[in-house]
């Protein structure tokens, strides 16, 4: 699904020329309905590592929003499933990112979300109500920090794009009061599938990244 653009115009790519993608590890999905088939749906190491972390932030978020369980047991099963989310993406699109010099960018999301971790145990443990009331807040925060260093790094018109929209939604929050991880989930989640299904642009730099 992964499209990427050498020129300032987003365009998408053939299926025959994947960009950077890796055949390998291509993911493909054939649609039926009773009469005729639909399409093939194509899902690269990469798409398949917005897809996880998609599925993943819902179910985080879905738990904050309806689980009657405690915040402590909560903030266990969100970091376990956050390690989950750090070792398997970064296993997934390794290879790729070795080979395109864009290693940084699974570190840098593997810092984000430790750090995320990190701080919402340490608001839920050490019964800190600051953190506790902006939590949905900081983690849109993060995701646009993350999305914003993609785009200045990348040079991806996409990218800064999702970046605003996770701080815009960050301001509209306190209108949804009694929803906010819900929400909070949602623009994540759907920002995620929406990269992992539309072609996005990445330009190249003039001075390479270090990884």
């Amino acid at each position: 699904m992964t499209s990427f653009d050498l020129r300032d115009v987003p365009q998408v790519q053939t299926s025959e020329s994947l960009g950077m993608q890796d055949l390998g590890g291509l993911v493909r999905v054939h649609l039926r309905n009773r009469r005729i088939a639909i399409s093939d749906i194509c899902f690269t190491e990469i798409d398949q590592a917005f897809v996880i972390w998609g599925l993943l932030s819902l179910c985080i978020f879905s738990l904050g929003q309806f689980s009657l369980l405690s915040w402590s047991t909560q903030s266990v099963i969100d970091a376990a499933l956050t390690g989950v989310g750090i070792a398997s993406t970064a296993g997934v699109t390794w290879q790729l990112a070795s080979q395109e010099r864009l290693r940084w960018v699974i570190f840098l999301w593997a810092v984000l979300m430790a750090t995320g971790m990190v701080v919402t145990a340490y608001g839920i443990f050490g019964g800190v109500s600051f953190i506790l009331v902006n939590l949905c807040r900081f983690w849109l925060a993060l995701c646009a920090a993350g999305y914003g260093t993609m785009a200045v790094g990348m040079r991806s018109h996409s990218f800064a794009a999702a970046s605003l929209v996770h701080a815009f939604a960050m301001g509209i929050l306190h209108h949804q009061p009694a929803w906010q991880f819900l929400t909070t989930g949602l623009v994540m989640t759907f920002t995620l599938f929406f990269f992992s299904v539309v072609p996005w642009d990445m330009q190249a730099s003039e001075v390479d990244m270090p990884c």
